[in-house]
């Protein structure tokens, strides 16, 4: 690997060539204090080494580590196996990848999931060559989760009147930023996708429709999840959200906000950890503010929209049903794909479950302990070139490939496997079965 400097807005930023790929890791993009609002970087002094990732937000890994080995801890055993990453409150950074020569490339922003409470960008599945090598500048970046990304009280309110969603706006800052910066590296910011699976799929749908990022993004690929922040009615939750957190408080022992906002971080996760353990399915998730929960959320937006699920995914036939919706809602301004992965992944009889596809679209596959067969490459590098078409253009198609039908016009599923890739009707049975029957992998 080479060393490479380029100037930016912030300042000199010193990455890695190599392959044809320039790529810089743990670029610090935003501050934040403890339950405050983060502050974009704009700028810093000397050049900026960002050679290595920065730390992971703080979750259940941090001070509870799982044996990645055995397969009982399935995720970590899927994507955390080999990664020693550190854990920080301070964990705003951001990675970018670029072609070597990147002039006025799309963009692809990347959000991960994990339920928001637990995720980072440093997790196997994710990477940034491939896209890097079909000439797409690709960005990941970290986000508060759990208690440090979504407590809401109103004893937290800023002074003006604001408190909560704290990670969305980590999320929206990232953007910014990349808006700020990215075309000193070759991108073009008139020429973004967002990205994001499970909670990053929610993440990215809250995202597109946020008035604070009216017109950023041209298209939109959101993976098993689509549709929940479009069809549930936007309502003012904010009264049941503090009762919720409110008793975190109660239970962290300290006597006022001030020693909340400065107690161990590890005795905040783990009062955390023990009340949410007691509640339902999404103990975090959005609070009613003026950007990401109100009406215009259940309204549709001009970005095109790509959005899937997984044969074995998590509640499946749910995911269908609301991802027509969002289509049909979509439908008065712009078209929407929709793609159904059902290859079963070798090595044991999971299935495709919830996730599973995400190491065929970041060409990832090599790092797994899977069996994957010259056959599952091949797959991967067909479902990329759909998806890189898609970020180029806003439609799929592209010469060689079958036509991929708008779901609109057809209401059918692009179909991914190795036995087929093709337009094919939802198999509503075998949906309905897995949900109900199913393991379903991914449901907290």
């Amino acid at each position: 690997m080479a060393r490479i400097i380029k100037r930016i807005p912030c300042g000199e930023l010193a990455g890695e060539s190599y392959e044809g790929i320039n790529r810089y890791l743990g670029i610090k993009y935003a501050e934040a204090e403890r339950f405050a609002y983060p502050k974009e970087i704009t700028k810093w002094e000397g050049v900026y080494e960002a050679t290595d990732f920065g730390p992971a937000p703080i979750q259940d890994s941090t001070y509870h580590k799982k044996d990645c080995k055995d397969p009982a801890n399935h995720y970590e055993h899927e994507f955390m196996l080999g990664v020693d990453p550190s854990y920080s409150e301070d964990c705003l950074y951001l990675n970018i990848w670029t072609p070597e020569k990147a002039e006025k490339a799309p963009v692809l922003i990347v959000i991960y999931g994990g339920g928001l409470v637990s995720g980072m960008s440093q997790s196997l599945e994710f990477d940034g060559d491939e896209f890097a090598r079909r000439g797409i500048v690709t960005v990941t970046f970290n986000y508060r989760v759990n208690v440090f990304g979504f407590m809401y009280l109103d004893l937290l309110k800023d002074k003006n009147g604001k408190a909560g969603n704290y990670g969305y706006y980590d999320q929206q800052t990232a953007i910014e930023w990349v808006r700020h910066n990215i075309k000193a590296l070759g991108g073009d910011v008139d020429n973004m996708t967002i990205i994001g699976q499970s909670a990053g799929a929610a993440s990215a749908e809250t995202q597109i429709k946020s008035p604070l990022n009216k017109g950023y993004f041209k298209q939109a690929i959101i993976q098993s999840s689509a549709g929940f922040s479009t069809v549930l009615k936007s309502k003012d939750n904010r009264t049941e959200e503090n009762k919720k957190w409110n008793e975190v408080f109660l239970r962290s022992g300290v006597g006022d906000i001030g020693e909340l906002k400065t107690m161990p971080a590890e005795k905040l996760y783990e009062t955390f950890k023990e009340v949410s353990s007691k509640k339902p399915i999404a103990f975090c998730n959005a609070v009613y503010d003026d950007y990401f929960v109100g009406d215009f959320r259940n309204e549709p937006v001009d970005t095109k929209i790509m959005y899937s699920i997984t044969s074995e995914d998590v509640m499946p036939f749910i995911l269908n049903i609301v991802g027509a919706m969002l289509s049909k809602s979509q439908a008065k301004l712009t078209d929407t794909y929709a793609y159904y992965f059902c290859r079963r992944l070798p090595g044991d009889d999971l299935g495709a479950w919830h996730s599973s596809d995400l190491m065929y679209v970041y060409s990832t596959l090599s790092r797994s302990w899977r069996p994957f067969t010259k056959e599952d490459h091949e797959l991967s590098k067909k479902m990329i070139g759909y998806l890189q078409a898609f970020i180029k253009t806003g439609n799929p198609n592209h010469q060689g490939a079958p036509e991929w039908k708008t779901y609109n016009g057809s209401k059918k599923y692009m179909s991914f496997d190795v036995e087929e890739i093709g337009m094919r009707k939802i198999p509503i049975l075998h949906l309905l079965k897995e949900t109900l029957f199913g393991k379903n992998i991914g449901f907290k």
